[in-house]
């Protein structure tokens, strides 16, 4: 049984891989796991309370999502103007008058064509009412407007239970579990070790990510210094 949860996106999107540095980033094409669960964690927070949000912590993260995007995709490539840290400037005076100093930056934004979404299956626990939990998650999705980068908007279409003992042909999958062709992402996920004060933004602590690699059905079709378009092969 899966939560499909569909979105339209009205913006560009970009979220830069946890491993690239800050002047020089490739987006990932798609939400992360680890992204769409903080997401469902703030929406719970900002509408209902924190209490609730730790309540349901080991439900949401313990979610498995798979991803269903546009038939194509388009990575346009370009460069930003930026501020860094002014951390090679030795006069203590003009650090404290100028602590970030302006830079150039390399970021992918990704043009999705269509309306994407979110296949999200609970783990079954013993004694858990599965449909109510589900409920429980479409009423917060619900409450999510952007994914990834400030400013990457993306409008809620609707959410349904489905029955499904497979996912549909055109989701990602997971590498190594079955054989699969097409592109590969590597995805940060929460790890199974999180309690919720390590994803907690005002705790010391700091979270354990659990990389995954995705595949996603697509082929490259064109590629040159300023895009590069993907195209769905199923």
């Amino acid at each position: 049984m899966y939560l499909e949860v569909f979105y339209e996106p009205t913006t560009l999107f970009s979220l830069k891989q946890s491993e690239a540095t800050n002047s020089g980033s490739k987006s990932l094409i798609s939400p992360s796991p680890y992204s769409i669960k903080m997401a469902l964690l703030n929406a719970i927070i900002t509408f209902d309370s924190l209490t609730v949000a730790k309540e349901q912590f080991e439900l949401i993260r313990d979610l498995n999502i798979s991803f269903s995007l546009p038939q194509e995709i388009v990575v346009n490539n370009c460069f930003i103007k930026i501020m860094k840290d002014n951390d090679k400037e030795t006069n203590k005076a003009i650090k404290e008058l100028k602590p970030f100093k302006s830079t150039v930056a390399f970021r992918e934004y990704v043009y999705l064509k269509s309306n994407i979404s979110f296949a999200v299956e609970i783990k079954i626990k013993p004694n858990v009412k599965v449909l109510q939990d589900y409920d429980f998650l479409k009423k917060w999705f619900m409450h999510i407007n952007y994914f990834g980068k400030k400013g990457c908007f993306f409008q809620f279409h609707g959410a349904e239970i489905k029955d499904y003992s497979a996912l549909p042909i055109g989701y990602s999958s997971i590498w190594g579990k079955s054989f699969s062709n097409g592109i590969m992402f590597q995805l940060d996920d929460m790890s199974e070790e999180n309690k919720f004060e390590d994803v907690n933004t005002y705790s010391d602590k700091k979270p354990k990510r659990e990389k995954k690699i995705l595949v996603f059905p697509y082929k490259q079709i064109e590629s040159n210094k300023n895009y590069t378009l993907y195209r769905k092969f199923i």
